[in-house]
């Protein structure tokens, strides 16, 4: 008779995020504010446009920051076909370092330095940089007013 015994160890699993995304809150004199609809784009590396997402009656958001560049690029609008002379363009400028999480999930990605210029405002009154690093996502990284 023979018997086998098969078990897991913690690092054989991974279960965690491990690059951590950009925390937008959205506020309108100074209290949390549901935006209606709100549209997301993020610049490629290519200088092609990517699609992040449409969020609807959201106060806050997480976007993911290019871990293969120095700095992402967002566009924020309200409607469909916006024309993007009437867009607002946020752009992210940060530094990068590999931190290792564990075997199964490997290496995470850590952004240091991190810079927010409003590149473009059209309808946001001001953005507020909370942070100058982002290593997890349980704060707060950008404020945005409307």
């Amino acid at each position: 008779m023979c018997i086998l015994v098969f078990s897991c160890l913690d690092d054989d699993v991974c279960d965690k995020v491990t690059t951590p995304r950009l925390t937008i809150e959205l506020d309108s004199l100074g209290i949390k504010y549901k935006k209606k609809r709100l549209i997301v784009d993020r610049k490629k590396s290519d200088g092609s446009i990517q699609s992040e997402g449409i969020f609807e009656g959201k106060d806050s958001i997480q976007l993911p920051l290019n871990s293969l560049s120095d700095e992402t690029v967002f566009y924020l609008y309200d409607t469909p076909h916006t024309p993007d002379s009437c867009k607002n363009i946020i752009t992210i400028k940060y530094t990068t370092e590999q931190q290792f999480v564990s075997k199964a999930c490997g290496f995470k990605v850590v952004y240091n330095g991190i810079t927010y210029d409003p590149t473009v405002l059209k309808n946001i009154k001001s953005i507020s940089g909370q942070t100058n690093q982002i290593y997890n996502e349980s704060s707060t990284n950008l404020h945005i007013a409307y």
